[in-house]
């Protein structure tokens, strides 16, 4: 198999699938429990969470462990509200597990406020700061759009928001953003978010990054683990994963980058046909996505599967909407809304991997043009 849908998830790697299995089978000990094998498994996990504050930058954050990205962002947002007075800030370009708490916000009163994408994914920073102001509760603005690829310039963003807010709390989804592109935390949003899957440490591990000083309420509440914020036993063997994994991903992510660029290079020099490539512009090296005209990205996906190429048409999360909630945000014409695909790299592929799904792609691009008479 030639798996190009690195976005929706990632391959563990094996040692890092091994170590998830010795604290499943050899050391699974409750870390919050009274004997010396809990402690030890107690103190390796406060080293996981050195490593991944180290990996970026966060030596000013505490480190919070969760299930996964959507519960980081989930606790991220409704952690951070304490009153209904006042508006939060956003993108309609925000991942669902974002967008949709919005949503579930904005039906119990809460005012949302959400500004313009530009038609490669990049936020409209002008339009959303206009929305942002001495009322604003929350600004929400994820670092990498999850399916043009676009990067956010979060640092500058969250600079722009304090500067008309000070006491507005700032988020970002930074879920497609580590181990992709170099993430460094010093002085940046109060709230950051990343998920364990998208870089090799298995499902079921994510994390959130609370700025010091900053508060958040608990959502889950139970016997008071990850400080108070997050109850319940502790995943250890997915703890450790994600420590290792992250600390991977930074010392790799310039020799990806170089890799990932040649491959888009390659896929281009293939596809000899009429498409558009969404964003091409500071853009996540990890991602390329295309869209053809009159054509479905679905059953160009399901063709590619004849080779045993796997691809995606956008985020995995939203798969069940028939129609691109993100196409809509960038105005994307409709003859092409529906002919998009969303090819992501990871460490696991290789150049003639990525030679071959162009070649392949190109094929079926012409098989179903002349089937479809386009």
């Amino acid at each position: 198999m030639i798996y190009f849908d690195n976005c929706a998830t990632t391959r563990t790697d094996d040692d890092i699938a091994a170590l998830i299995t010795k604290y499943q089978t050899e050391t699974f000990f409750n870390p919050s429990a009274r004997s010396s094998f809990s402690a030890e498994v107690s103190r390796n996990i406060s080293v996981a969470r050195e490593k991944v504050s180290r990996a970026f930058g966060a030596q000013n954050y505490a480190v919070y462990f969760t299930s996964g990205g959507t519960e980081s962002n989930n606790t991220a947002i409704l952690g951070s509200l304490k009153s209904k007075k006042g508006n939060i800030v956003a993108t309609a370009a925000e991942h669902s597990s974002v967008y949709n708490v919005l949503l579930y916000l904005q039906s119990k009163g809460y005012e949302v406020r959400l500004a313009k994408v530009l038609p490669d994914g990049h936020i409209d920073t002008d339009d959303f700061l206009s929305r942002v102001d001495e009322n604003t509760l929350l600004a929400c603005f994820m670092h990498v759009n999850n399916e043009t690829g676009a990067v956010n310039d979060v640092a500058g963003i969250n600079a722009a928001v304090k500067e008309i807010n000070p006491r507005a709390v700032t988020f970002s989804d930074g879920i497609q953003a580590v181990g992709k592109i170099p993430v460094n935390l010093a002085d940046s949003v109060d709230l950051y978010t990343l998920s364990g899957h998208k870089l090799h440490a298995g499902k079921g591990i994510g994390a959130l990054f609370v700025k010091n000083g900053v508060h958040i309420n608990a959502l889950l509440l139970g016997g008071g683990q990850e400080k108070g914020l997050r109850s319940g036993t502790e995943y250890a063997g997915g703890i450790m994963a994600l420590g290792e994994a992250c600390q991977r991903a930074v010392q790799n992510v310039d020799k990806n980058t170089e890799n990932f660029l040649h491959y888009k290079q390659l896929i281009r020099q293939e596809l000899n046909c009429r498409y558009v490539e969404l964003c091409k512009e500071n853009c996540s090296p990890a991602i390329m996505t295309v869209a053809f005209e009159k054509l479905k990205g679905e059953v160009l996906l399901h063709m590619l599967e004849e080779w045993d190429i796997v691809v995606g048409t956008g985020s995995a999360c939203s798969s069940k909407n028939k129609q691109s909630r993100l196409a809509a945000a960038i105005g994307l014409p409709t003859a092409f809304s529906e002919g998009v695909l969303r090819l992501s790299f990871s460490k696991y592929n290789t150049a003639e991997q990525a030679r071959l799904l162009g070649e392949k792609l190109f094929r079926c691009v012409l098989r179903l043009q002349k089937t479809m008479g386009v």
